[in-house]
């Protein structure tokens, strides 16, 4: 079993989030997953060109940089940590190139199944906005969304909050690694997955013209009828 953790803060495990996604990873380890963290801040991943012309005719990305490696790891995985800190009310540049950058992997719907959960920090803003958009993203993925974790500055710089949300943080790394095991099913979700992999079908049905390398993925791998 793999879990995988990737971290937006272009302070990597220095600033306020690194250190609630190391206490995941190391609760799942423990609990007995094979965990690596991914840390944005130390790798290049360059903006989305925008040019599905190319990846969606192709299948694949004509960037040079460390987005296959990131991407690869992802499939690979059996579950996925999204973790960032809030920059002007939403994810890192860093975190958002990346999600722009998986667009083919999106309308594949390669991470169907999987298991994924959020860590969101902020300074004095509400954690809560962007911890709802990226449920909004992952659900579009295809991922059981196992939990979240959200924190201001001030209560990670007070002990008592600081140990509940490290108490926390074991939990869900623990958490991840159980549902992952059990092939858990999360039937609140199912009506919102079914609809997000429902618009991905009828657009690849629409562009089959214009993306050929998806259109032949999904005659493939899902079933198409009408």
């Amino acid at each position: 079993m793999k879990l995988i953790a990737i971290s937006g803060s272009p302070k990597g495990v220095k600033g306020c989030t690194g250190p609630l996604v190391n206490t995941m990873l190391e609760a799942a380890q423990t609990a007995g997953a094979e965990t690596e963290l991914f840390s944005l801040g130390d790798l290049s991943v360059l903006p989305c060109k925008g040019c599905q012309h190319i990846c969606n005719v192709v299948g694949e990305c004509h960037q040079k940089d460390d987005f296959e490696k990131i991407k690869n790891a992802m499939l690979e995985a059996d579950g996925v940590v999204l973790a960032t800190p809030t920059y002007f009310f939403s994810v890192t540049a860093q975190l958002k190139a990346l999600i722009d950058r998986l667009s083919l992997v999106y309308h594949l719907q390669k991470l169907h199944g999987k298991y994924g959960a959020l860590v969101v920090t902020a300074g004095g803003s509400d954690p809560e906005d962007v911890t709802r958009y990226l449920s909004t993203i992952i659900t579009h993925f295809g991922f059981w969304k196992v939990g979240d974790i959200c924190a201001v500055r001030a209560q990670l710089e007070d002990a008592e909050e600081n140990a509940r949300l490290t108490e926390d943080a074991t939990t869900l790394g623990k958490r991840m690694v159980d549902a992952i095991q059990n092939r858990e099913r999360f039937p609140e979700q199912e009506d919102e997955l079914n609809q997000a992999f429902e618009i991905m079908k009828f657009m690849v049905m629409t562009l089959r013209e214009e993306w050929p390398f998806v259109w032949d993925y999904w005659n493939t791998h899902w079933d198409l009828k009408e």
